[in-house]
């Protein structure tokens, strides 16, 4: 059984480490090792890590099999999409579920999580970027119902890549 449950500061070791394989798993085919270790170095180290765990209005979650970690989500309040959504977005910054883990629906259960948290919060919009290029998660965002709005540069070591905004209406009902 899977338990989603929020994310504690003794947890940021294993978020970080969650991070950086679920991010090789991901992309490291499609993309140089240099970039792919530039960009680990610079998004997960450590101090930086452990400093957006607390930043304020950002809230981890964390998908438990058993006492194995399977997953997490990140949630935050940023004014990066304001301009297209007005002041009430909430941004889903990251969703992971490790390799092992995948296709047993845990990131369903996660963005489950994800609109429940911003529908119960009276947020108007959910957004995320998506890379062009990444087109399984493409998928899953468009059978949630997530439309494309903009787009915006993702830096991957000195590769810039084109991230998809992808935003989901939270006033609209199932």
């Amino acid at each position: 059984m899977v338990e989603i449950r929020p994310a504690l500061p003794k947890d940021i070791p294993l978020l970080r480490e969650i991070s950086i394989q679920t991010q090789i798993d991901t992309f490291a085919k499609d993309n140089t090792p240099e970039n792919m270790a530039a960009y680990v170095r610079d998004a997960y180290e450590p101090l930086k890590f452990e400093r957006e765990f607390y930043e304020p209005d950002s809230i981890y979650y964390i998908a438990w099999e058993g006492e194995e970690a399977a997953g997490f989500l990140r949630l935050r309040v940023t004014d990066e999409a304001e301009a297209h959504l007005g002041k009430s977005a909430l941004e889903l910054q990251r969703v992971y579920v490790s390799r092992k883990f995948q296709g047993r629906r845990i990131g369903l259960m996660l963005m489950e999580k994800a609109i429940g948290y911003g529908r119960e919060r009276k947020f108007d919009w959910l957004w995320l970027g998506v890379w062009e290029k990444n087109f399984k998660a493409q998928a899953f965002y468009d059978k949630l119902g997530f439309k494309r709005f903009s787009e915006h540069v993702f830096q991957m070591g000195d590769d810039p890549q084109t991230d998809w905004l992808l935003k989901l209406d939270l006033r609209i009902q199932d």
